[in-house]
């Protein structure tokens, strides 16, 4: 934990750095921004000294349709009861604006709070536009209707959800596709997403639970937010179009930490889990703290701790058969820490025969105290071959720290390679053997 903090704390400046990147390109015109933005104030001048009379608002959907592109709507603490669309590239700032919402942010009566319950299209902010930043609300009540979410977010390019609590919706962001690029969604504290129904409309996802859901693409970073009681998932990904990054996230008491179905070179990472197994509504409910499975490719899940799974989230990572389609392939888990899991550490699976994995590496790993395997691989007619397993450090899996089922020409009679492992018991014979424990510098 101590570690990871110290890593968290140097990437601060970098994300903050980012976004004021953004808006500053945003105010000095790019994105058909107006040269000189106006300060609209929401709901009296007194919260901005720049507002006036004109310029102030009761509402925050009435700022938004008297707005042009590039301003900024200044909200005030308080509760809005409303649903606002934004159409064209905004700042919206509430009264929490650049505080980290994973910390401190415990009185609501210093809030900027926005609840959707019954209102129009069921989201508390509905993106449709490029260049819109959302930082420092409390966002809540997006259970009903399609766009059943607290942020709903229509594949607009160049997004930031920054500082946000974003509690008690359906979905707490939803991504609908096609997918948006350089986007940021940073130090928002995301939890308890379990109520109404999520309805997608780009593919078969129904139900409540998500953090986090939808699709990514290629510049999307999803970094330092902490996700919470998400009864589903903390974050699932349909498909990742090319290279979406989530890092330095933490999980706590949620369904499973990420799904990954049909992804290509995503990278996840660097992020920390506890107590999985919250089991959600949502019709994608998994069965590991990671779930990759369904065609993914070049997938990089590396320098992760997850550390606890009750029922049903067995699994600490599963190459998963229950997501179907084709095998995952290229894939490269390495240098994390899984324990304390019902079933195995690290597992992949078969399905009708066919295997889930194939041509990936599972490397410098700590896998402990696993209520089955410290890393399993299922015999398959097809595929689950092909896999480099190496410097691995296992100990006290109560159904064995290496078990490889498959048959062929690699170690110990297997279809894969096993090398340099630490583990004190073997099937087949060989994969794993007795030896001190190494120093994971990584972790």
């Amino acid at each position: 934990m101590n570690k990871l903090s110290i890593m968290w704390n140097n990437r601060k400046c970098l994300v903050f750095s980012a976004a004021m990147a953004a808006a500053l390109v945003l105010l000095a015109g790019g994105a058909n921004a107006q040269a000189a933005a106006t300060v609209r104030c929401v709901p009296s001048a007194t919260q901005n000294p720049g507002c006036t009379a004109s310029t102030t608002y009761p509402t925050i959907s009435a700022a938004v349709g008297a707005a042009t592109a590039g301003d900024m709507v200044a909200v005030g603490p308080g509760v809005y009861h409303e649903s606002v669309t934004i159409g064209i590239p905004l700042f919206l700032l509430g009264a929490q604006a650049g505080k980290d919402a994973q910390h401190g942010r415990n009185d609501s009566t210093q809030e900027s709070i926005v609840d959707a319950s019954g209102q129009g299209n069921g989201t508390a902010f509905l993106v449709m536009a490029n260049y819109v930043v959302i930082d420092g609300f409390t966002i809540q009540g997006g259970t009903g209707g399609i766009c059943a979410a607290g942020i709903y977010w229509n594949g607009g390019e160049h997004t930031q959800i920054l500082n946000n609590i974003i509690q008690n919706n359906a979905a707490g962001i939803y991504q609908r596709l096609p997918s948006s690029t350089s986007t940021l969604i940073a130090h928002n504290l995301i939890r308890s997403n379990n109520e109404g129904v999520a309805q997608a409309i780009d593919f078969p996802l129904t139900g409540a639970g998500y953090g986090i859901v939808g699709g990514l693409s290629s510049g999307v970073i999803i970094n330092e937010n902490a996700f919470m009681g998400n009864k589903t998932a903390a974050i699932y990904v349909q498909s990742d179009t090319g290279g979406g990054t989530i890092t330095y996230n933490t999980s706590e008491n949620d369904g499973s930490f990420v799904i990954l179905r049909n992804c290509q070179f995503t990278h996840f990472s660097h992020n920390q889990g506890k107590n999985f197994g919250n089991l959600g509504p949502g019709a994608m409910a998994a069965d590991a703290a990671i779930e990759i499975g369904s065609g993914s490719g070049n997938v990089d899940i590396t320098s992760n701790i997850l550390e606890g799974g009750k029922a049903p989230i067995t699994n600490g990572i599963a190459f998963s058969a229950r997501l179907g389609g084709s095998p995952s392939r290229y894939g490269n888990v390495a240098h994390n820490r899984i324990e304390r899991f019902l079933g195995n550490g690290i597992v992949a699976e078969k399905s009708s025969g066919a295997g889930t994995l194939y041509d990936s590496s599972i490397s410098d790993n700590e896998i402990r105290n696993n209520g089955l395997h410290g890393v399993l691989i299922e015999a398959a007619t097809s595929n689950n071959a092909g896999i480099s397993l190496f410097d691995n450090d296992l100990d006290g899996n109560r159904g064995g720290d290496c078990q490889d089922n498959t048959s062929g020409s690699g170690t110990a009679n297997t279809a894969n390679t096993w090398l340099h492992n630490r583990g004190n018991s073997s099937a087949a014979s060989g994969l794993c053997t007795p030896g001190e424990k190494r120093d994971h510098d990584s972790l």
